[in-house]
């Protein structure tokens, strides 16, 4: 299904009722609002794991502007505040309410900018594999050499610090890539990707800094509604040191943190029935009612 935001239309499914029968009553149910990360993937990421919370909630997956199915737009609109802001105005018009927005990897940091420009539409935010957390390169080439050796962290440090050359380019495929995953969560990683629709315009545009500075410090004090943040132990893009410094980065909001031992990035696809009951304790927090 599309809706049109502005100058474009945005593609999103839904999974779940917003009510379920309750006795001589319908309840109405939380909506999850499910943001992909890249930037530049799209909301096939989440399938099929995040289905197994339909037993709790209304999920609504969302392909952000230039992002899979929804339209391109311009470039010059591919920026965290653009894609935070067409959040806001999706729930607008289709008239959802207080949706706890769940981002993974840069849908994360969009989540956190719409909460913080928009801090009475979000009832709450799920953080995982976050981009944006406060933590630096070093942390993130140590854990690439703790995963896969010297190798990995050159060839993260040649490909992190800008070399797009086809040789940094292949290396950076080879060597850090599969280090996303772990064993046994890892062997999924291409099809995922295969089916996923990807745009590498807005990842192009991403590393060369055209959507903003990637970095949650500047909206932590707007941050009011409460926070789940998941993270990977073994994640090498968002390395759990700057998931245990959040809270400081959030002082105006309860943040509850959990690091997942074994875990890669994506919580939510790597570890799902722990992130899963995380997340309904979450809502049972929210709303004890649930």
């Amino acid at each position: 299904m599309r809706v049109s935001v502005g100058d474009v239309a945005l593609y999103f499914d839904v999974d779940g009722g917003g009510l379920a029968p309750d006795g001589d009553r319908m309840r109405e149910r939380p909506t999850l609002l499910l943001l992909h990360g890249g930037p530049g993937a799209d909301h096939s990421l989440f399938k099929p794991e995040t289905s197994a919370l339909t037993d709790v909630a209304q999920l609504v997956y969302l392909d952000q502007r230039g992002s899979g199915r929804s339209d391109a737009g311009e470039p010059s609109d591919w920026t965290w505040t653009r894609w935070a802001d067409d959040v806001a105005a999706f729930c607008r018009a289709l008239d959802v309410t207080r949706p706890v927005l769940v981002g993974s990897s840069s849908g994360a940091l969009v989540a956190v900018v719409c909460a913080a420009r928009h801090p009475d539409l979000v009832a709450g935010l799920v953080l995982d594999s976050a981009l944006g957390m406060p933590t630096t390169l070093d942390e993130t080439l140590d854990v690439f050499e703790r995963r896969g050796g010297p190798v990995a962290r050159e060839a993260a440090h040649r490909y992190l610090g800008g070399d797009r050359s086809d040789e940094s380019t292949a290396a950076w495929r080879e060597h850090c890539l599969p280090l996303y995953g772990t064993t046994g969560a890892a062997s999924d990683l291409a099809p995922r990707i295969a089916r996923a629709r990807m745009n590498n315009e807005v990842q192009l545009h991403f590393q060369g800094g055209g959507c903003g500075p990637a970095d949650i410090a500047p909206y932590g004090a707007d941050i009011r509604c409460p926070v789940l943040v998941l993270a990977g132990e073994h994640d090498p893009v968002s390395p759990a040191a700057g998931a245990r410094r959040l809270p400081d980065a959030l002082p105006n909001t309860d943040v509850d943190v959990h690091v997942l031992p074994g875990v890669g990035h994506s919580v939510l696809r790597q570890a799902p029935d722990g992130a899963s009951a995380l997340v309904r304790g979450f809502l049972k927090r929210l709303d004890p009612a649930e």
